[in-house]
């Protein structure tokens, strides 16, 4: 708009209604509809009355709450009852002042909204006493998703059937019911090269390198097993051996991890003397091994370190002898049927003697 002189501080309008009645002979009091259908409504000390044209005294007239006027004199039959409302509490009610206020109904801002703050709360929207949508987001007057809240938690939330998320304008990953991923196949990495995630939880396994069953690790574990006594190792009695060192016996010395089938087992056995019965090793395993022909049966599997070799002339394997069982056994090389015979306690050696193995095997 433009001003001829100085722009005037103050530019609001202030505006004003008019109610119109046609009296009966001896009538007071005039409320509700108008002669034009429009309900008496003013507020108290802020309307003029006209009797026939002439402006009334306040003395002449008073209201009664914020919709009746009662003449102090009783009008004749015909006589015209003006009342005019100044609505001077417009700048109060529909506007807010650009240093505060409050909007007490709905706003719209047609041609889109801006909030510029210099590091206060830029934009507060608050949902009170129960949870639900906090913002709407619509598309052609059709809501297509917003923010909710549920048990005091913040919701993102999309009304069809995929949620996407965008970098600079360009999709980069969709959520659905079920699954998350990239927008296109190979498109986006699951973490950063130089930021990584400290766990990972996968319940139902992951593919590796390809889509395809054999891609698939659907298990992983790490732990220790216990070796149940010493008489497991000691299958024909006469053997003594401690699972450490020295004098102590530790049971769960047999470490493994599990990567899918396949199963790695380390351990040490330290010769703890001979009673003079010949007795075969026996090495406990964490999952049995797995059945069927053309498997790991009556195989030699595994490596055998010994740190004092109980026979320089041989050397030693660990092999599983049967699929389904749960235990490996100490196996010499070169001798007896099969290119090997189980080691007894006789051949292993004297006390001290120490054995450390290292066996990988596939479990069902």
């Amino acid at each position: 708009m433009s001003y001829i002189g100085t722009e005037p501080k103050d530019i609001r309008s202030f505006g004003r209604t008019k109610f119109d009645y046609t009296a009966t002979q001896g009538q007071t009091a005039f409320t509700g509809a108008d002669d034009d259908g429009k309900v008496l409504a003013f507020t108290v000390g802020q309307i003029e009355v006209y009797v026939n044209g002439i402006l009334m005294d306040d003395s002449d007239f008073s209201t009664t709450g914020t919709g009746t006027v009662t003449l102090a004199s009783a009008a004749n039959l015909n006589d015209v009852v003006n009342v005019v409302s100044f609505e001077t509490n417009i700048p109060d009610s529909n506007y807010v002042p650009a240093s505060g206020g409050t909007f007490t109904g709905a706003v719209t801002a047609s041609n889109g909204l801006t909030v510029d703050d210099d590091g206060a709360t830029v934009l507060t929207v608050d949902r009170a006493t129960s949870d639900g949508t906090v913002i709407d987001v619509q598309k052609d007057g059709v809501s297509i998703g917003g923010i909710t809240t549920n048990a005091g938690k913040l919701v993102v939330n999309s009304q069809g059937s995929n949620l996407t998320f965008a970098v600079g304008g360009t999709s980069k990953a969709n959520m659905d019911g079920s699954q998350f991923y990239p927008q296109t196949d190979g498109g986006l990495n699951l973490s950063h090269p130089s930021v990584r995630w400290q766990d990972l939880y996968l319940s139902g396994g992951a593919y590796i390198g390809g889509t395809g069953a054999a891609n698939k690790l659907d298990d992983y574990e790490e732990g220790v097993t216990t070796w149940p006594d010493a008489g497991y190792a000691n299958s024909g009695g006469g053997l003594q051996f401690t699972f450490l060192s020295g004098s102590t016996r530790i049971y769960n010395q047999l470490t493994y991890t599990k990567i899918g089938r396949s199963v790695t087992v380390s351990g040490m056995l330290i010769m703890g003397g001979h009673t003079g019965a010949d007795g075969q090793i026996r090495i406990p395993l964490p999952f049995a091994a797995v059945t069927g022909t053309g498997q790991l049966s009556d195989r030699y599997c595994c490596a055998l370190h010994a740190t004092t070799m109980p026979d320089a002339d041989h050397s030693y394997n660990v092999s599983i002898r049967g699929g389904g069982v749960s235990y490996a056994n100490i196996q010499e090389s070169g001798v007896g049927t099969d290119g090997g015979s189980l080691r007894s306690s006789s051949q292993f050696g004297s006390s001290g003697n120490r054995l450390q193995f290292t066996l990988t095997y596939m479990t069902a």
